[in-house]
């Protein structure tokens, strides 16, 4: 039997030239290159010395490529690394967290979810959609506003006043849809009570329940949020600060201490 070859068909009025250019820069620097000198690099690249200049200048501006100090070179900078470390903590933690969150779903009969910071938002890393005909619809990929979201809001205890108010600075916090909270000092009082309670809870959307607790890293630093999120007619909604708070806490606690979290709260 012949075996039918595929091809992709390419449009080049769709590639972006400069685009592509830093993107042949970054691939330039490997295990057996660590640092190249602008002249290198554009004799590798075959650009004229004034357009690799503008390159790399952009690509150091951004973080992705930083200057050697006493040197004329350069080496892959901190945006590349960090660009890496997320995809891979990522990873990490849907590996570990996805058993507990599947057998937290088949406990409770409601959606779960996992999400981490991402700026302003919450991005949804994992979800276990609930076996009910009619389940949450919040997919991978999902972003929120953290401060509406019980998943972005159980990660936002850990934060200080003074750390929120670094982080909202001039930020505004309406978010169409959503009644509360509108403004810091109110997000700080709902964060308060949070976080005195350990946990986050009630309906952030008409119809829609929830409750959170936030994932903790070796450091004690929390690192994600999980919840249990489904329609508020659930049989185990009616129990949200009883059974099923018990349920995500000890969700939380068990995916905590598979990332070597020992349990101990540290000062800040």
């Amino acid at each position: 039997m012949t075996k039918q070859k595929y091809s992709v068909e390419i449009n080049q009025s769709y590639i972006v030239p400069g685009l592509l250019r830093g993107l042949s820069i970054l691939g330039l620097f490997g295990r057996d290159r660590p640092s190249m000198r602008l002249t290198d690099i554009a004799q590798e690249l075959k650009l004229p010395r004034a357009t690799a200049f503008r390159l790399v200048y952009t690509l150091e501006r951004e973080g992705y490529l930083q200057r050697l100090k006493d040197s004329s070179g350069y080496s892959l900078g901190p945006r590349v690394l960090t660009l890496g470390f997320d995809y891979l903590h990522s990873q990490e933690l849907v590996e570990i967290a996805s058993p507990l969150l599947d057998e937290l779903r088949d406990r409770t009969g409601a959606s779960t979810h996992m999400a981490v910071l991402s700026g302003y938002d919450v991005l949804y890393i994992y979800r276990a959609a609930s076996h009910q005909r009619l389940s949450s619809n919040r997919h991978v990929g999902s972003r929120l506003p953290a401060h509406v979201n019980s998943l972005g809001r159980a990660m936002l205890t850990a934060l200080s006043n003074e750390e929120l108010d670094v982080m909202y600075a001039g930020h505004d916090l309406i978010v169409e849809n959503y009644a509360e909270p509108r403004t810091l000092e109110t997000l700080k009082e709902y964060l308060r009570v949070e976080r005195e309670r350990g946990y986050v809870a009630g309906s952030l959307v008409p119809g829609v329940a929830h409750v959170a607790a936030a994932v903790k890293d070796r450091s004690g630093s929390s690192i994600a949020g999980i919840n249990v999120s489904d329609y508020e007619s659930l049989p185990c909604m009616r129990d949200m600060h009883g059974k099923l708070k018990d349920d995500v806490l000890e969700t939380a606690a068990e995916i905590s201490r598979r990332l070597g979290h020992d349990g101990l709260t540290r000062g800040r």
